[in-house]
């Protein structure tokens, strides 16, 4: 068993042309998309190994290490990738990153041609800025989000020459990935072979009932570790892959805690008991609540910790007890109503969560993500 930085130790010798693109080549380019390329991948194409080469020079370990909190340290991955036979010599094009806090926008991607008419476009997930995970919090109740609008628009961009068009992700980019495939231009969308959707989260039902949904769907490939907590919100249509992980819990969201063999995942039967659990806890929970009500929920959880400086997953998870009086009397401080709604929804999450285990398993989960931190 090994991971995405095995399978390149094991093929990185072996060209696309002799051994035709895979599952596991997908994951890499989901990966490779959350290296920021600003100033070194423009419109003008350039080898991903010369690409990464200028990106180490330029980025120091603990910048790029801050890009990846949910993550090992991605380095050996990367300076395996560079050299590799496989992938060096592919052209990347393209990357743009956008992020707005005002807008509640984080979007970033990138082009990587495989041959002179196919390429894959790589959506980027969520990062270390809250204000992008506000915006992946913001599908619970929005028909679209801002990114997905980006993402649109990119595949109808950089796709006009090519005739075959994979999509793919990884998180929300898994999510970006199905929208944008779904909504892009009809001539575009005949030429799309696959989209992947690597531990993405869904959609609100009434876009999984769309037509332009219905026309990707069996292009669309799911893949998800056995324990998925983010690929398995909301609404998912078809079936899905689920894979092996070497991590437990959340941390299984890491695309390098993957298991591959050869030239694919170690696939499991179906998701455990954990990822069924807290799946229907989820599920049930916002089931029962307005979209208004989610909405109310969601902005005034996000204000809270804007008014407090959390700005990001880091400061999240190093915020200290010292933090807590504070993020109280900001609470205290909201409208008796919003204040109102707030209790009860809270209430009704941990009577859901009660449902669907015990108290000492939710200390458990609690304990781990404060020892990962």
């Amino acid at each position: 068993m090994g991971n995405i930085k095995d399978y390149l130790d094991w093929r990185g010798d072996i060209t696309l042309k002799n051994s035709h693109f895979n599952e596991v080549d997908n994951l890499i380019f989901s990966e490779l998309v959350f290296y920021n390329f600003k100033n070194i991948v423009t419109n003008k194409k350039i080898k991903l190994g010369e690409a990464l080469n200028r990106y180490l020079e330029k980025n120091k370990k603990k910048e790029i290490m801050s890009e990846f909190i949910l993550s090992d340290n991605p380095l050996p991955f990367l300076k395996t990738l560079k050299d590799s036979i496989r992938f060096k010599n592919l052209k990347l094009f393209n990357y743009i990153n956008i992020t707005s806090k005002k807008e509640e926008k984080q979007f970033s991607a990138l082009s990587i041609e495989l041959n002179y008419n196919t390429i894959y476009i790589a959506f980027k997930g969520t990062d270390n800025n809250l204000f992008g995970w506000k915006e992946d919090f913001n599908l619970c109740f929005m028909s679209e989000i801002p990114s997905q609008l980006e993402a649109v628009k990119y595949v109808n961009n950089v796709s006009r020459k090519y005739k075959n068009i994979i999509v793919g992700g990884h998180s929300k980019g898994g999510n970006l990935a199905v929208y944008a495939a779904s909504n892009c231009k009809d001539k575009i969308k005949r030429r799309i072979k696959n989209v992947y959707n690597n531990d993405g989260p869904g959609f609100l039902e009434e876009f999984t009932l769309s037509k332009n949904y219905q026309k990707i769907i069996n292009k669309v490939i799911t893949i998800i570790p056995e324990t998925s907590i983010i690929g398995m919100l909301l609404t998912h249509k078809g079936e899905y892959k689920v894979v092996k992980s070497s991590s437990s819990g959340i941390w299984q969201h890491d695309p390098l805690s993957w298991q591959v063999i050869n030239t694919n995942f170690i696939t499991m039967k179906e998701i455990d008991e954990t990822s069924n659990k807290i799946n229907n806890m989820l599920n049930e929970w916002l089931g029962r609540i307005s979209k208004k009500e989610r909405e109310l929920f969601i902005n005034t959880l996000f204000q809270i910790l804007d008014k407090n400086k959390i700005e990001t997953i880091e400061n999240l998870s190093k915020m200290s007890l010292i933090k807590i009086p504070s993020i109280v009397k900001s609470f205290k401080k909201l409208d008796e109503e919003s204040k109102k709604i707030m209790i009860n929804l809270l209430k009704d999450l941990v009577k859901e969560a009660k449902k669907n285990f015990d108290t000492k398993t939710i200390i458990r989960g609690i304990k781990s993500i404060v020892k990962k931190n």
